[in-house]
């Protein structure tokens, strides 16, 4: 998903992008709690009766099921901020806070849309300047994508988006 924004702080133009996600964090503990529910109301009848060796399996099942669901609901979470300034381009990318971050010269910047030879596999969208490339969008649907980048090379070339 894309949000464009205007002018915030320095930059004149500012593009978030984060997945489609649909639960929140405090929805998926719900759903792990649900699951955990589930699997302890079968295990703990099967162990009163005596298959007390369901009670590890259902363990080792519902670890491996929310140590899943933490690593997606994680990755979920992520967000790129582009802002675009008069002179250079700043690139972040993390969960809470600004994990990584790039900073391009506008001036040598140009946005690239690589298709891959295979045709199931996504497009790569890259932002280069000198010798620094930086990908973008890697959550993005193809659609978006594409859209991304006609914005994005508008809104360097200084026309206005389509």
């Amino acid at each position: 998903m894309v949000t464009c924004e205007g002018c915030i702080a320095d930059c004149q133009h500012c593009f978030i992008l984060h997945p489609n996600r649909s639960l929140t964090w405090r929805q998926n503990v719900w759903v792990f709690g649900f699951f955990c529910l589930v699997t302890l109301a079968i295990a703990l009848p099967l162990a009163v009766m005596g298959f007390w060796l369901v009670l590890p399996f259902a363990g080792l099942e519902l670890l491996a099921v929310g140590t899943g669901l933490y690593l997606v609901t994680c990755r979920c979470h992520e967000r790129e901020v582009i802002c675009i300034a008069a002179d250079s381009i700043r690139i972040e990318r993390g969960r809470l806070r600004p994990q990584q971050r790039w900073v391009l010269s506008r001036t040598w910047a140009r946005v690239e849309l690589q298709d891959c030879p295979r045709h199931w596999y996504p497009s790569r969208l890259l932002i280069r300047a000198h010798n620094r490339t930086v990908e973008i969008g890697r959550f993005l649907a193809e659609e978006e994508r594409h859209q991304l980048a006609r914005e994005l090379k508008a809104r360097l070339s200084g026309a206005p988006v389509v």
